[in-house]
């Protein structure tokens, strides 16, 4: 499998928006209701939609967040098979700063939602290991500056 991170904006050509969610000084995670594992927010970008719109539409659907502050983290290329699906593009990802969730909207894909200070053990998309350390870098300069 090939990824590899980019600086926000470099990639192009995006078919996915992925965030990294901070709520009360904890990371936040969900849970789809198929899968026992943890992900972060993420989806396909819509026809006609931004890579920003869609980062706030999944950010909301996957998580009730429903007042936040989200900015650019960075960008990935990946070219490989992740749970029996084969990916080949780019994705934007951006940090959240969530300051109010709401419950889950109907229809979510997701069960439910977990807090975390490091990143759970059971992921559904290990590869965010290789971003995490960006958005926590970048929190870190939020809390801290």
């Amino acid at each position: 499998m090939e990824f590899r991170t980019y600086p926000f904006g470099e990639v192009g050509q995006y078919f996915s928006a992925d965030i990294m969610a901070v709520y009360k000084g904890r990371w936040l995670f969900c849970m789809h209701r198929e899968r026992e594992t943890w992900e972060h927010p993420s989806g396909y970008i819509e026809v006609g939609e931004t890579p920003l719109e869609a980062a706030k539409r999944e950010l909301h659907e996957e998580t009730g967040a429903i007042d936040f502050e989200i900015e650019p983290l960075c960008d990935y290329y990946i070219d490989g098979d992740l749970n029996g699906t084969h990916f080949r593009g780019g994705g934007q990802v951006y940090l959240a700063v969530v300051h109010k969730l709401g419950a889950l909207p109907r229809g979510s894909e997701m069960r439910k939602v977990g807090l975390f200070d490091h990143l759970p053990e059971k992921l559904t998309y290990p590869i965010l290991r290789e971003y995490f350390p960006i958005a926590q870098e970048k929190w870190r300069s939020h809390t801290t500056g």
